[in-house]
């Protein structure tokens, strides 16, 4: 053995090993690709690990060897910036893919996705939820109930169709909670520091849930009688069941994190006796404050605003709803209000005053109610709602609208006729927006930084407030958005918390470098999916032209989207069970095969894009790609 001082401190390692080795056996560690999978094709010396030796100078610690009394220097402005040199060359090089996959670009959390459909294609389901966990821990609800912006972004859609990745997801956090043992990640050593969260929705749970797993004592606030927010009291049943959001839950709280219900803040307590009494605070208290329509008759009996409407089924049931249901605005909650009608017994209608291809709710939401038979009646608007001789709503006078030039929206703005219709109905539920309630700061001697649109200003990096040590997520910070949205904001909100207070979370590498992601424009033609039918045709077996047809089908199955089995309208009928049954094991198998794993290989644990990220390589200084 023999002694050597690196950066300071003495240390007693075998001199039969290299630097790099030795270095590492010490806890100390450089950067080195020289145990990927593609070292060969980087570098046959990546030259990322070299330090400075005293007396000899800058040398590649895989290539040297200690000796007694070696004095070593690992880290200084100077070997940084001679490791990032070496970054951007190898970055340049024209086999290097080390860019993020679209998909997961376009996904608000940043989901490992290409890794964990590969997991799912090889039917390893709890692996591959130990994947989705690392940046998103409710993948039983949101494999439901997310808007799938990653589909967006999925190169499949330029050959045929976007995977089907939302219904994967779910069908293998499905898969995780069916098993004898779920997936619970290590949790780390208790750091003996408390976290107060406001708000027990998506965002308020997964903040949470990082911060439990990293050995914070968290405590959730939550006003409801139940945990889940939006999630619970705004997503109808039919869309996710209630006991699979309760089973998620308890997974996320199995590490100790503790939910207290029916505590309101500015009533039960105060903003600034938390901040004295924990370590750090985090606000996630959503915007589920409805904001109404004032227009003449708007408050007579029948009539609802959406958020009050869907959060009254989930408890009182005091929203008596009639035969004839107007259900007033675009987005995803006019459509949960009015499919939520339907199954009430009642005959919907969304009254939109814009034109459909501005509706803002997404479009399967939008076919799955005109599929059940909501009716819609685009560019009009409600102008007076009229009450029989009992006071309850009975008419609707609407105005015809014509669309102008884009508003700050981008969507043509909506501008009234003078032509009017009046139409029967006996219920008007107004579903346009929705807003955070900030009353809680009106008896609290502190103070945040609100904007006009009563929503926070925070650090976007960390979600810090800059007011005590108070931070803030999702609705709060961006106004009505996505449970996935929030959900990120969760995991920000816990990697900067747990920086404030000193620890070492891990850290998310997303950021692309050499924007380039393997190109699969030689498969892409309009005539593909044509040809490829008449090419499956002239090779399938049948004896009739039934048996043709339904090989033909078993083959297309292997190339097309699956389609996620679900009730049919008949057994919708009258009830609130779940629309989507899930996917068999084969059909998510055969549809997570689909994907052309377009981004780097290694995914979020690519070592190349940890180090571009932490020496900050100027991507302009990379080569242009127009495959990005």
């Amino acid at each position: 053995m023999v002694n050597i001082m690196i950066d300071g401190s003495t240390y007693t390692v075998d001199p039969n090993q290299t630097l790099l080795s030795a270095t590492t056996a010490c806890g100390i560690a450089l950067p080195s690709l020289c145990d990927t999978d593609n070292a060969d094709a980087i570098h046959q010396h990546c030259e990322l690990c070299e330090v400075e030796i005293h007396g000899i100078g800058v040398v590649a610690a895989c290539q040297e060897m200690p000796v007694e009394g070696m004095v070593i220097t690992t880290t200084s402005s100077h070997l940084s910036e001679r490791r990032k040199k070496h970054l951007q060359d190898i970055l340049s090089q024209p086999n290097i893919i080390c860019s993020e996959p679209p998909c997961q670009t376009a996904c608000p959390a940043h989901v490992d996705i290409q890794q964990y459909l590969a997991l799912i294609a090889q039917g390893q389901y709890q692996q591959a939820i130990a994947v989705i966990k690392k940046t998103l821990p409710m993948p039983l609800s949101i494999g439901r109930v997310c808007p799938a912006f990653c589909e967006s972004g999925c190169q499949r859609q330029q050959l045929d169709e976007p995977l089907a990745i939302r219904q994967l997801k779910r069908h293998a956090a499905d898969h995780d909670l069916a098993a004898l043992q779920s997936y619970l990640p290590e949790r780390k050593a208790e750091k003996h520091k408390k976290i107060a969260i406001v708000g027990a929705g998506p965002g308020g749970l997964s903040c949470g849930y990082f911060l439990t797993n990293e050995g914070y004592d968290v405590t959730i606030f939550e006003a409801m009688p139940q945990a889940g927010g939006w999630l619970r009291y705004g997503i109808p049943e039919y869309r996710l069941p209630k006991a699979i959001l309760d089973q998620e839950i308890e997974l996320m709280c199995r590490h100790g994190m503790t939910i207290k219900t029916e505590q309101r803040l500015g009533k039960d307590f105060r903003l600034s006796a938390l901040s004295d009494n924990y370590d750090a605070v985090c606000l996630a208290i959503g915007a589920s404050q409805a904001s109404g329509m004032a227009y003449p008759g708007s408050d007579l009996d029948g009539c609802y605003l959406g958020v009050d409407f869907l959060k009254d089924h989930m408890l009182d049931k005091r929203c008596s709803v009639g035969h004839n249901v107007a259900v007033i605005g675009g987005g995803n909650t006019a459509i949960d209000c009015a499919r939520t009608a339907l199954r009430l017994g009642a005959q919907a209608t969304i009254i939109y005053r814009r034109s459909r291809e501005e509706m803002p709710a997404e479009d399967y939401e939008i076919e799955e109610a005109e599929h059940e038979g909501v009716q819609f009646y685009f560019l009009t608007n409600p102008v007076e709602n009229i009450a029989d001789q009992n006071g309850r709503v009975c008419q609707v006078k609407l105005e015809k609208m014509a669309l102008g030039e884009p508003d700050a929206s981008g969507r043509r703005r909506p501008q009234p006729t003078g032509e009017f219709i009046t139409e029967s109905f006996d219920t008007v539920i107004s579903a346009i927006s929705q807003q955070t309630d900030v009353s809680f700061l009106d008896n609290d001697n502190i103070e945040l930084p609100l904007n006009r649109y009563k929503t926070i200003d925070v650090d976007e990096d960390n979600m810090f407030s800059g007011s005590h040590n108070i931070f803030a997520i999702g609705d709060f910070r961006r106004g009505p958005a996505t449970a996935v949205e929030a959900v990120a904001d969760g995991r920000k909100a816990a990697y900067g918390i747990d920086r404030f207070l000193g620890g070492d979370m891990e850290t998310l590498y997303t950021e692309s470098f050499r924007e380039r992601n393997v190109t699969r424009s030689h498969l892409i033609r309009p005539e593909h999916l044509k040809k490829l039918k008449d090419d499956l045709r002239s090779i399938v077996h049948g004896d009739t032209q039934e048996q043709l047809d339904q090989a033909l089908t078993q083959a297309m199955q292997h190339i097309l989207r699956a389609r996620m089995p679900e009730l049919t309208l008949e057994e919708r009928r009258l009830n609130f069970r779940e629309v989507e049954k899930g996917f068999t094991d084969q059909a998510a198998i055969n549809e997570a095969r689909r994907c052309l794993s377009c981004g780097c290989p290694d995914g979020n644990d690519c070592k190349l894009r940890h180090y571009a990220t932490e020496y900050h390589v100027d991507k302009s200084l990379l080569p242009h790609s127009d495959c990005a």
